[in-house]
């Protein structure tokens, strides 16, 4: 799944005060299988960051066929 993903989302960022997970090392070991997959982190519950995952999807948005 990441080395076929153009795009990787981590959610609940902010929950990493409350929780063992080190962003950096999953950025690295995202890397290491997909250099060229883009790391997102974000927080759907509070709003942080959305933008920059809505302006991704925007960038490649595809225009309908009329």
């Amino acid at each position: 799944m990441f080395a076929a993903a153009d795009l990787v989302l981590i959610n609940k960022t902010d929950l990493l005060p409350y929780v063992d997970f080190d962003v950096d090392a999953c950025r690295g070991h995202i890397a290491s299988v997909n250099p060229a997959a883009e790391v997102l982190t974000l927080s759907a519950t509070t709003g942080e960051r959305i933008g920059a995952w809505y302006d991704w999807l925007a960038d490649r948005r595809v225009p309908a066929l009329d």
